[in-house]
C-alpha cells in the first residue's frame, strides 16, 4: 500500500512539473510553429524531460551568449529579416559559438556560424588564406549561413530538419528519415531508436529550448531574461569601403573607438589589415558610418554607391 501511494505521488508530481513547461513557457507555440513542429509536441515526455533537466544551465549560457553578442545580434536578425528567414534560426548561431565570432572548435571549424575550411571555401567561395578567413566575418558568415539553410530545407521540406541537417548534414537526415519511415521529431529523437545520432537528437531539442528561452519575454510580463536581446545593445554592424592595405588600428582611432572591439568584428582580417591588392570592406558599428563618411570616406570617390549604405544591404556581395 505504502508503495502505491508513493508511486501515485510520484507520478503527481511528475505531471505537475511537466505540466507547468506550457506556463514557465509560453513561447512555446511560437518557437515551434517557426520551425515547423508540431505545437503537441510540447507534451513529448522527452522534450519535457529535456527541459527540466537544462532550463537551469542554457539560461546561463544565453545569458552568457548575449552579454557577448552586443553588435552582433542586432546585425544577424536585420539580415534574417532582409532575406526572409526566421530571426529564430539566430539560436543556431548562439547554439554553435556563443555568438563569439573568433570561435573555433576542436575539429578546426569556426566563426559565428562554424563553418570548416573546406564547406565555407567550396559551398560558399568565403576566402580562405594567409591574412583573409571569411568564416569570422560576421557580414559574410552569416549571408552564407543563411544561403545554406535554405538549400537544405528545399531538400527536406521542414526547418526542424533543416535545423538537425545544419548539426549532421543532409545526407544523415534523409537517412534517417528513410529508416524511421516517418519526419515525425518525436521519433526522430526517441531514446528507444538509433535513426540519427544522439549528439544531433540533443541538438534540435537544445535550439528549441535556447529558443524558448529567448522569446518567452514576448508573452510573459515577468519575463527579463529573453528581453536582454533586445535591450543589452540596439547598435549593429555595417560595412564600409576602405583603401588598400587600410590599417583597422588607423580606423579606430578616427572613430574614436577601441581598435579591440574593432578587431572583432573584424576578426576575418588575421593581421588587422585589409587585403593589399584591392579595395575590401570591414565591418564598423552602424552608429560610427556617419563618423566614418566625415573622417574618412569624403577623400574616396567610389565608383559604385553601393557602398554609401547606413546599414546592412541584402543585395551586395560583400
Amino acid at each position: 500500500m505504502k508503495i502505491y501511494k508513493l508511486l501515485i505521488i510520484s507520478l503527481l508530481f511528475s505531471s505537475l512539473a511537466y505540466s507547468d513547461i506550457r506556463r514557465e513557457f509560453p513561447s512555446y507555440s511560437y518557437v515551434l510553429t517557426e520551425f515547423d513542429v508540431d505545437e503537441n509536441f510540447i507534451d513529448n515526455p522527452e522534450f519535457k524531460r529535456f527541459v527540466q533537466v537544462h532550463k537551469r544551465e542554457y539560461k546561463k549560457r544565453f545569458i552568457k551568449a548575449v552579454k557577448r553578442g552586443g553588435l552582433i545580434i542586432p546585425t544577424l536578425k536585420e539580415m534574417m529579416y532582409q532575406k526572409d528567414i526566421s530571426p529564430l534560426f539566430i539560436y543556431i548561431s548562439m547554439v554553435e559559438s556563443e555568438f563569439n565570432p573568433v570561435a573555433k572548435s576542436r575539429t578546426g571549424a569556426g566563426g559565428l556560424w562554424q563553418f570548416t575550411e573546406n564547406t565555407a571555401s567550396k559551398e560558399f567561395h568565403l576566402q580562405i588564406n594567409s591574412a583573409i578567413d571569411e568564416r569570422y566575418d560576421p557580414i559574410r558568415a552569416t549571408d552564407s549561413a543563411i544561403k545554406y539553410l535554405y538549400k537544405m530545407n528545399r531538400n527536406l521540406g521542414a526547418w526542424y530538419l533543416t535545423t538537425m541537417a545544419y548539426n549532421c548534414g543532409n545526407g544523415c537526415v534523409n537517412r534517417a528519415i528513410q529508416k524511421a519511415g516517418t519526419k515525425s521529431l518525436a521519433v526522430l529523437i526517441s531514446a528507444n531508436n538509433n535513426y540519427i545520432k544522439p549528439e544531433t537528437k540533443k541538438y534540435i531539442q537544445k535550439i528549441l529550448l535556447m529558443a524558448m528561452i529567448g522569446e518567452n519575454y514576448l508573452f510573459k510580463s515577468n519575463d527579463r531574461i529573453g528581453e536582454m536581446m533586445y535591450r543589452i545593445n540596439r547598435d549593429s554592424i555595417t560595412p564600409v569601403k576602405v583603401r588598400t592595405g587600410e590599417n583597422l588600428f588607423h580606423v579606430a582611432s578616427l572613430l574614436h573607438m577601441d581598435n579591440y572591439y574593432l578587431k572583432k568584428i573584424n576578426a576575418h582580417l588575421k593581421n588587422g589589415y585589409a587585403p593589399q591588392d584591392r579595395g575590401y570592406t570591414i565591418n564598423i558599428p552602424t552608429s560610427k558610418v556617419r563618423m566614418f563618411y566625415q573622417q574618412y570616406a569624403r577623400n574616396i570617390r567610389p565608383s559604385n554607391s553601393r557602398y554609401t549604405q547606413n546599414s546592412y544591404n541584402p543585395n551586395i556581395r560583400y
